[in-house]
């Protein structure tokens, strides 16, 4: 025991030693307000008096934001979210989504309110335990007045209709578009990392908040539409067809996705056999030999992982494949990645190592707050030099993390710990970040380090 915490304690100062002061995460726990007290005198034919307790309520706007030290207003406080029900149609002919959202949350606050994360979208109507209420809009926020005052430990359920065509969304922590996107061959997709949950979703968009998911999509038959987690029902109807699609692990709204086109779902049957859970993945049918080839990888790398990371956290997992998306993105259970990644032999098989790792580092454990992306994508960074040390040898690892290290020498990037706003997912966060829990496997050595790591 002493030893596995003197290995958690170096840990912590290799990565101090990455980081400025300034990089400290940001206390967001939520100060409830003040109670007041009031007291009601018993009729005249007694002497008792009853002292009775209560909670001043909070209004929506006084609980905007979770204080994240990169991005403050992202988030809400006053409530935790425990479900979303995501109730979708979509028409890729007119680009027209008719949407409505049910979130089901338990108080945390005295509340008057909530805020939700939302951008664009004509919200029609918002509903809290069935009631028709009052909302107001900002830029980013869909603030809602309840009717009545909701308890702390109060379960409460709200619900937001709206319409509208979903548009791409700029970042403000990435140079690339994000959102709900369309590719040149009509696919539409959403990728979201970190802050554009909001921008097709009303959401309390951040880490701190995951809640599990139910996906309802319904589009043109024979389009498919694939969102995170387990395939449940695909319902036909009139020309129409409705996936309805489980997420049954708590999952981070810029992880949330749905993937609608003319694509296939294609079960790997072998690599599901080797995991141990369903890998599926979501395909155009003009993939490579080589690329389908390299995709049946998947069940051997999760069987890796897992003595290296411990049991895989979720219910499945797999990629889709889109155009015109300049990256990859571990959405939880489902991957997004650019064609540009399958069709080349010498990423494609990096890139799935990558986003597969960060199904444990990143999606499972998630940061608290955005200034500590580099425990995202260091952990998903070094992944990627287990798998090379497994695949051909420490040699062979060893020789990129000295290319590595020699080429961060020469960088003006800030440490890994210290991302800035505008360039979260700056190569710091990854190779430094990489670099770091190498140190610390030299310091600690390979028994302790990777008692650490289960």
């Amino acid at each position: 025991m002493t030893r596995r915490i003197a290995s958690i304690l170096a840990l912590l100062l290799l990565a101090g030693a990455c980081s400025s002061p300034e990089s400290a995460t940001v206390d967001t726990t939520l100060t409830e307000p003040t109670a007041t007290s009031t007291t009601t005198t018993a009729p005249p034919t007694t002497t008792t008096t009853t002292t009775t307790t209560t909670a001043t309520p909070t209004p929506a706007e006084a609980l905007v934001g979770v204080g994240d030290s990169l991005y403050p207003d992202l988030g809400n406080r006053g409530y935790d979210v425990g479900h979303y029900t995501v109730d979708l149609t979509y028409d890729p002919d007119t680009n027209e989504l008719n949407a409505q959202v049910q979130i089901e949350a338990t108080a945390t606050a005295t509340l008057q309110g909530i805020g939700l994360d939302f951008i664009g979208f004509e919200v029609t109507k918002v509903e809290i335990g069935g009631e028709t209420v009052p909302f107001t809009r900002t830029d980013d926020k869909l603030l809602v007045e309840s009717p009545q005052v909701i308890a702390i430990g109060e379960s409460f359920t709200t619900t937001v209709t709206y319409r509208g065509e979903p548009a791409p969304f700029n970042s403000q922590a990435i140079p690339l578009e994000m959102g709900w996107l369309t590719d040149q061959s009509g696919v539409s997709y959403v990728v979201a990392e970190p802050d554009a949950g909001r921008s097709w979703l009303p959401v309390n968009d951040h880490p701190l908040d995951k809640a599990t998911y139910t996906f309802m999509i319904t589009v043109p038959d024979p389009l498919v539409a694939a969102a995170n987690g387990i395939l449940v029902e695909t319902i036909t109807d009139l020309g129409w067809a409705t996936w309805v699609w489980e997420s049954q692990s708590p999952m981070a709204s810029y992880l949330a996705t749905v993937v609608i086109g003319d694509l296939e779902i294609v079960p790997d049957d072998g690599s599901t056999a080797r995991a141990g859970v369903p890998i599926r993945n979501v395909i155009p049918d003009d993939l490579s030999a080589g690329s389908l080839a390299t995709l049946q990888l998947h069940g051997e790398m999760v069987e890796f992982f897992e003595t290296v990371f411990g049991p895989y956290p979720f219910e499945a997992y797999g990629l889709a494949v889109v155009d015109g998306f300049a990256a990859a993105l571990e959405n939880q259970t489902l991957s997004i990645f650019g064609r540009f990644f399958v069709d080349s032999p010498q990423f494609f098989e990096t890139v799935m190592v990558h986003e597969l790792a960060h199904q444990w580092f990143g999606n499972s454990v998630s940061p608290a707050d955005w200034g500590d992306i580099w425990l995202n994508e260091g952990f998903a960074t070094y992944a990627e030099w287990l798998w090379l040390e497994h695949q051909r040898g420490e040699a062979a690892m060893l020789a990129t993390i000295r290319g590595e290290r020699n080429r961060m020498a020469l960088s003006p990037l800030p440490p890994p710990g210290s991302p800035p706003a505008n360039d979260l997912f700056n190569a710091s966060v990854y190779i430094r970040g990489g670099l770091v829990l190498h140190a610390l496997r030299t310091t600690v050595g390979d028994e302790v380090f990777f008692e650490i790591l289960l």
